[in-house]
C-alpha cells in the first residue's frame, strides 16, 4: 500500500488535519514520497495508525503514545495494568462527584425547598458534600483505635442516614440565617431545636466537635476541613454548637 495523505485519511476514517498534526508532532511520519513530492503512507503507516487507535483507546495521550511507540517506555502487559489503575481511580473520582450531584438534586426535588433558597447555601452543601469522605478518612486514619467512633463513622456512610442528615444541615443552616437575620431568642432557639434533632440522629456530633481542640488533628488534617461557610455563619455554627453541648453536658452532670 502507497497512498498519499488524502486517500489513507479516508481509509483511516480520520481528517488530514489530524494526519498532518500527528507528522507535526513527530508521532506517525511518513518516510517516502513520490515522484511529485508528496508523503507516502504505507502498510507501516496504517500499522502505526492502529497502535495509535488502540492506545487512545486505553486512555493515553498523544505524548504518552509517542514516547510508548518510541522508546517501549512499559511492556504491554505493565501499560495495561497501568491504565487500568488509572481508570479505576478516575471511575471513583465520578462515582463521588455523582454521589454530591446526586444529594444537590435531592434536595432541588425536595417539598418545602424552593430553588431560589438552595441556590444561596448551593455552594456550603457542595463543598461539604465534596470534602465528606477525606474528612471521614482522616478520622479513620487519627483515630482508628477508638471502636465506638470507628461505628460512627460507618453510619456516616450509610446512604439512608445520608439522607436525613442532608436534609438536618439544610434546616439547620436556614434556622441560622433567620437567626443572623433577625437576632431573637425565637431564632436562637429554633436553631437549638434543630441541633437537638441532629444530636438524636447521630449522637456522635459532639465527640467529633471536641476533635477539632485536637492540635496534633487539626496540624495535619487542617486542609480537609476549611470548608466554604461565610464567616458570620461559620462563626455562628461553632458558639452554638459549643453552647449546645456544653449545656447538655451540664445538665448529665446535674442529673448524677
Amino acid at each position: 500500500m502507497e497512498v498519499t495523505i488524502g486517500p489513507f485519511a479516508k481509509m483511516a476514517g480520520t481528517t488530514v488535519r489530524t494526519l498532518r498534526y500527528y507528522d507535526k508532532i513527530g508521532l506517525l511520519c511518513p518516510k517516502n514520497y513520490n515522484e511529485n513530492g508528496n508523503k507516502i503512507y504505507t502498510a507501516a503507516e496504517w500499522e502505526k495508525f492502529q497502535q495509535i487507535n488502540i492506545y487512545k483507546h486505553l486512555g493515553l495521550s498523544l505524548s504518552e503514545i509517542k514516547e510508548q511507540m518510541k522508546n517501549e517506555r512499559s511492556k504491554n502487559r505493565e501499560l495495561l495494568l497501568m491504565q487500568k489503575q488509572l481508570i479505576l481511580k478516575k471511575q471513583e473520582e465520578l462515582s463521588e462527584i455523582l454521589d454530591v450531584i446526586t444529594r444537590m438534586e435531592r434536595l432541588y426535588n425536595s417539598k418545602g425547598i424552593s430553588d431560589e433558597d438552595l441556590d444561596e447555601f448551593a455552594f456550603i452543601m457542595l463543598d461539604l458534600f465534596r470534602r465528606e469522605k477525606s474528612q471521614i478518612q482522616s478520622f479513620e486514619k487519627h483515630f482508628n483505635d477508638d471502636e465506638q467512633l470507628m461505628q460512627q463513622l460507618n453510619l456516616l456512610k450509610d446512604p439512608e442516614f445520608k439522607k436525613k442528615m442532608d436534609r438536618e444541615i439544610w434546616n439547620l443552616l436556614q434556622a441560622i440565617k433567620s437567626s443572623i437575620q433577625f437576632n431573637d431568642s425565637e431564632s436562637r432557639k429554633k436553631v437549638q431545636e434543630i441541633l437537638t434533632e441532629m444530636d438524636a440522629l447521630f449522637p456522635g456530633t459532639v465527640t467529633f466537635l471536641n476533635m477539632t481542640d485536637d492540635d496534633i488533628f487539626i496540624t495535619e488534617h487542617i486542609h480537609e476541613f476549611n470548608n466554604y461557610f461565610p464567616e458570620d455563619i461559620a462563626n455562628y455554627i461553632y458558639i452554638e454548637m459549643k453552647a449546645y453541648y456544653e449545656e447538655k453536658k451540664n445538665q448529665i452532670e446535674e442529673d448524677y
